[in-house]
């Protein structure tokens, strides 16, 4: 089976062929059907975020049909559709048990096995899987606990996005930062996970939802996805902007771009008694200024990792409110590529004309 794999930063991505192990004890194979291309994928390549652990089968935000379960697997069946989730959730740890699985103790954010082993390899070599998933591929072994099953027929070629990009953007609203209807939101970065937070406003009945993105594209999109304001940074202060147009500062804004100076932004933006929250992935011991006084004025600033999914139960919902026409997967996708023209597809994200590149696999 092929796989897209990263072997060191900088350089764009093989696709090559691997062997498979069969599941083991808690495990489940897939078949891929698709996977959403997401920008922290491509961090891995840039360098934004260092890799852990190399040769790495790449991607996290996926969709496909179970092939064969391991000793012990009762959640799910061979044939049963299923959402990747990238985080493994056991259930039964604190976090789990307190509701928020995203955070699960037992398993952690790990390139392996619970058990520190790989499946993928090649010529007797281990190779690792992104967020102990690995999506850029045909097959794959995962944790019984990293996938959520879901209705027979789902369209899963648009229900992948739900993995990452949708849960991250609606969970930080509604999960995170609990919008309240009639407030004012700001979006710095429209991308594939800010459109969602968009949506997510929208959602949660926010008033204003201001998108703040310097390519034209992107904005247009986030109209697309119910934003009521603009804003260009590179033609004006962005902060400076939404305190005119909120008089005086947002309610709430979320940065999901990933970079510190775009934080110390977001959170210039809010009122007194607003909320600042972090989505975007930033680099690696990255530290961020913000005045005291600000803060003292009972502002919030927050992380949303994973917009603080609760996979088995967000995934679901978020799928019904597709069905009912309500949440906007179709929008969000501009184009699909076979698996062979994932190098194009991050060349597409990163030249800003594309929403989501989705990969098709096995019929996808």
């Amino acid at each position: 089976m092929k796989a897209a794999v990263l072997h060191e930063p900088g350089v764009p991505l093989p696709v090559e062929n691997l062997d498979l192990e069969e599941p083991r004890q808690g495990e489940v194979s897939v078949d891929l059907v698709a996977a959403g291309v997401c920008h922290s994928d491509y961090h891995y390549i840039d360098g934004h975020i260092q890799p852990r652990s190399l040769p790495l089968v790449m991607g996290h935000e996926g969709a496909g049909i179970v092939s064969a379960v391991g000793p012990g697997v009762q959640s799910v069946n061979p044939g049963d559709s299923i959402i990747f989730s990238m985080d493994a959730m056991c259930g039964y740890c604190r976090n789990c048990t307190v509701g928020r699985p995203a955070l699960c103790e037992t398993y952690g954010r790990s390139a392996t096995m619970p058990d520190g082993t790989t499946r993928f390899s090649r010529d007797g070599k281990p190779y690792y899987q992104s967020n102990g998933v690995g999506t850029f591929t045909e097959r794959t072994v995962v944790p019984a606990d990293s996938v959520v099953k879901v209705p027979d027929g789902s369209p899963l070629e648009k229900a992948c996005l739900i993995g990452c990009a949708v849960i991250t953007g609606v969970g930080s609203v509604v999960n995170r930062a609990k919008v309240e209807a009639g407030s004012t939101v700001a979006v710095f970065g429209c991308g594939g996970v800010g459109l969602n937070v968009i949506q997510g406003a929208v959602l949660a009945s926010a008033a204003r939802i201001i998108a703040v993105d310097k390519v034209d594209f992107k904005l247009t999109k986030a109209e697309e996805m119910g934003a009521t304001h603009f804003v260009n940074p590179d033609k004006e202060d962005a902060a400076q902007r939404i305190i005119e147009l909120t008089d005086g500062g947002a309610d709430y804004a979320f940065e999901v771009v990933g970079f510190p100076a775009v934080l110390e932004q977001v959170f210039r933006s809010v009122r007194p008694g607003g909320t600042a929250v972090m989505v975007g992935v930033q680099p690696p011991d990255s530290k961020i200024t913000i005045d005291a006084w600000d803060l003292l004025m009972d502002r919030s600033l927050i992380g949303a990792y994973h917009g603080a999914a609760r996979p088995r139960v967000d995934f679901l919902w978020l799928l019904e409110l597709y069905q009912q026409g309500r949440l906007k997967l179709d929008e969000l996708i501009t184009r699909y590529r076979p698996l062979d023209e994932i190098n194009e597809a991050f060349d597409d994200m990163n030249k800003g004309v594309v929403a989501r590149t989705v990969l098709t696999f096995n019929g996808g």
